[in-house]
């Protein structure tokens, strides 16, 4: 019972006082004591005990009568459970859309995870006010991603890599082309590539952009070891000039601008306190932990920022049909949720890789592993689930064949990774159990400790579908774990030679699907079936578009009146 409306503001003292009370009366039953006795357990002066008394009884949670004459003690009852009471003080903070206040009452009181399993079906109520205050919440089935764009490589932290920070150059998805961003100018002289930069923009700690940071931020691409380093192989030097970032390469290619142009070439300032850089993006991180983190209106943007003012990201068990939110995300159809929003990925899918040991499989089975793995795929294919030809939905026309036609059930069992394992991959392997493979799975944190035959995964790609095939081919972990040195090193010059001798991007990304059909027919991988991602979206939500790889923008997103 929290109170009528006559009742005292309730704040975190009276919470404090409240849980005392209750470690020492039991709820709903009528105690003797006296002032003595509660300010030794409440460690408070009697006089304070008198107003705290009065303050509690005026609230509703507790009675209290006192005694009548000398040596009477007075009369106590607790009213209400702590943690019901805690409870109903943190759903009236929620609906009036003060959520970061309820959540720092939850954390004070030890009931964080209570509060985050409760929130999902507070929000309904609340989503008025937050509207109000402009301020955007969105359920999200992850904790806190990878924010730095040089060591996020999951798809979760697309969105906030987005907001957060700006590259050199943009992808155009509409026109297919690159446009300027930071660099408001750029051109190639001979083998260099010249960009120059906006003098107008400046990190979200105030320090304004120069062209010697860039220099860092690319310079540490290059000579760092990172997911995506291959990218950026073929710049020998960087170097600037006044406003001019130059970067010297091994020969003149346009795929550099695509490079330039993806979230992981996003441009950062380390921080002296926190392993989060600074950037220069629409929206700037105000506060975060594991399981929430707000993001909030960058003033000092320097071009069309974001139209919302806050936005608030809470993990929650999305899977739940009832929870509310402006954007609730359930993650993948594969897990088995179905949403109001379905979002196909429109390229990317899910993988069966072999990695190199020496006790990898045989070609024969390998094959037997592709023949039943694609039988399952076309079983259970539908419009939310489609078998997949090839990583990019580009060549899903191609068809997807090995011509290696002798197969063999392998008969050792079969150690397979599962990253983050669905219901469909899950099904996958049992289905190659009830064909007479005999299989142990592994996840991701046993893998460092355990030889594996073959990994499932999955990828997905941003809008760029040459870059993203460019990018998968000479990054992914069927590049850096099922091919040896030798063989990384021939594809890398197969890679790099269709590239000078392709006459345009289309014709390039038309050569790539050699590349990736030479990586099945040596049984490198296979591709088994592309996924949707589910969603439910706020009617008032405007601007919830998603890209190839089902990412929403927060530059998008406005309310409607």
């Amino acid at each position: 019972m929290v109170g009528n409306q006559s009742s005292p503001f309730i704040n975190q003292v009276h919470l404090q006082r409240l849980k005392q009370l209750c470690d020492h009366y039991e709820p709903h039953q009528t105690t003797k004591t006296d002032i003595p006795t509660l300010s030794k357990q409440l460690n408070c002066s009697d006089r304070n005990v008198a107003k705290l008394v009065k303050t509690l009884a005026n609230i509703g949670w507790l009675s209290w009568q006192p005694g009548r004459g000398r040596g009477n003690k007075s009369e106590i009852t607790i009213l209400t459970n702590f943690e019901a009471t805690l409870m109903q003080v943190l759903e009236l903070y929620c609906h009036k859309g003060q959520l970061s206040e309820a959540s720092r009452y939850a954390d004070i009181f030890g009931f964080n995870n209570t509060f985050r399993k409760r929130l999902p079906h507070w929000l309904s109520a609340a989503q008025e006010n937050l509207k109000a205050q402009n301020t955007l919440i969105t359920l999200v089935p992850y904790t806190i991603p990878n924010f730095h764009p040089l060591w996020a490589y999951r798809a979760a932290s697309r969105l906030y890599v987005d907001a957060l920070f700006d590259t050199l150059l943009k992808y155009d998805s509409e026109t297919k082309t690159i446009r300027p961003h930071l660099a408001h100018y750029y051109e190639f002289r001979d083998n260099e590539l010249w960009l120059r930069l906006r003098p107008d923009v400046v990190f979200h700690n105030g320090e304004k952009l120069t062209a010697k940071h860039v220099a860092t931020c690319i310079t540490d691409r290059v000579g760092k070891p990172h997911t995506y380093q291959q990218l950026y192989r073929h710049i020998k030097a960087v170097r600037t000039q006044g406003s001019w970032v130059i970067l010297a390469m091994t020969h003149k290619q346009h795929a550099i601008l695509h490079i330039l142009a993806d979230m992981h070439s996003a441009i950062y300032l380390e921080s002296n306190d926190d392993d989060i850089p600074y950037g220069t993006g629409p929206f700037k991180l105000e506060s975060y932990d594991k399981h929430q983190w707000v993001l909030v209106k960058n003033p000092d943007y320097f071009s069309n920022g974001g139209f919302i003012d806050k936005a608030e990201f809470w993990t929650s068990d999305t899977a739940e049909a009832k929870v509310q939110g402006h954007i609730v995300h359930h993650g993948y159809s594969s897990n088995g949720f179905i949403a109001c929003d379905q979002i196909p990925l429109q390229t990317g899918c899910d993988i069966i890789s072999f990695p190199t040991t020496k006790s990898s499989l045989s070609m024969d089975e390998k094959a037997w592993i592709f023949h039943h793995a694609r039988e399952f795929c076309h079983h259970v294919t539908q419009d939310i689930l489609p078998v997949a030809n090839s990583v990019v939905g580009y060549h899903q026309h191609q068809g997807v064949y090995l011509y290696h036609h002798e197969m063999k059930r392998p008969t050792q069992t079969l150690k397979v990774l599962a990253s983050h394992s669905n219901k469909y991959r899950i099904q996958l392997l049992h289905y190659l159990e009830s064909k007479g493979a005999n299989i142990e799975v592994f996840s991701d944190d046993e893998s460092q400790h355990t030889q594996y035959d073959m990994a499932i995964g999955g990828y997905v790609f941003s809008d760029d579908d040459m870059f993203g095939y460019y990018k998968w081919l000479i990054c992914s972990s069927v590049f850096k774990y099922c091919l040896s040195p030798q063989q990384q090193a021939v594809f890398l010059n197969i890679v790099d030679k269709l590239l000078l001798t392709s006459s345009s991007e289309t014709h390039y990304l038309d050569q790539l699907h050699r590349c990736e059909d030479w990586l099945i027919q040596h049984g490198v991988f296979f591709p088994l079936w592309r996924d949707s991602l589910s969603y439910n979206f706020d009617k008032s939500l405007q601007g919830a578009e998603t890209d190839s790889a089902g990412t929403v923008s927060l530059r998008k997103l406005w309310f409607e009146d």
